[in-house]
């Protein structure tokens, strides 16, 4: 489908809901608060904190926000290869990673797919809007100065920045996302709150056994 020119783009909901460990991420576009900066006054203007126990967990997300849709794959790029000389091939954490999602592999060029996207843009109804970007991954426990907290939910200054970071235990995966909007207004979903835009078909898109081609892949770099 991709390939030939149809985006399926998921609402956030299906990940957040999802029970599997390598799909599945309740905490998805959640911002984590480090729980000893906590501060909630009382009349009296005390911190109630200062009496009850903190939480040990605190994360502020944007309510209503389960119909963020979003496009998911993978990047190739050195974060995942191994050397073995004289090529590069994919890691076998990433292997593993990548086996959980399904058969086949879909290889094509994010570019490619960006400005057929814009070209889609020009006459769309409804209209729509989108930005992508890899994945930041990071350890959601460190709010230092040293772990960048505050960089990593603010790389653009955008509200959707949260969604473009996540528990470095999903790490291996290497994601690429892609989100869209309607310009307007929220775009008509379908029934199960997914979404398609039409694109030219792809010129550069290959279809790949998932085994075969994690264990032949190799790239001169």
């Amino acid at each position: 489908m991709l390939s030939n020119g149809s985006i399926y783009f998921n609402p956030i909901s299906k990940c957040r809901t999802d029970i599997t460990i390598y799909r599945g991420d309740n905490r998805e576009g959640q911002v984590p608060i480090d729980p000893s900066s906590l501060k909630v006054l009382n009349k009296s203007g005390q911190n109630i904190f200062d009496y009850i126990p903190k939480p040990t967990t605190v994360m502020k997300s944007i309510v209503g926000d389960d119909s963020i849709l979003l496009f998911c794959a993978s990047m190739i790029t050195k974060d995942i290869l191994f050397y073995n000389d004289p090529n590069y091939i994919f890691a076998d954490d990433y292997k593993l990673a990548i086996k959980e999602f399904g058969d086949y592999v879909l290889l094509f060029n994010s570019e490619e797919l960006l400005e057929l996207l814009r070209k889609a843009q020009i006459n769309a109804n409804p209209e729509f809007g989108f930005t992508s970007g890899p994945i930041i991954y990071r350890d959601l426990t460190d709010f230092s100065k040293e772990g960048d907290y505050q960089k990593a939910y603010n790389t653009t200054g955008s509200v959707l920045d949260p969604y473009f970071v996540k528990s470095d235990i999903y790490k291996t995966q290497n994601e690429w996302r892609l989100i869209i909007d309607g310009s307007y207004e929220p775009l008509p979903t379908n029934n199960d709150g997914s979404y398609i835009i039409k694109i030219d078909k792809m010129k550069w898109a290959n279809l790949f056994d998932t085994k075969t081609f994690l264990d032949t892949f190799s790239i001169e770099i």
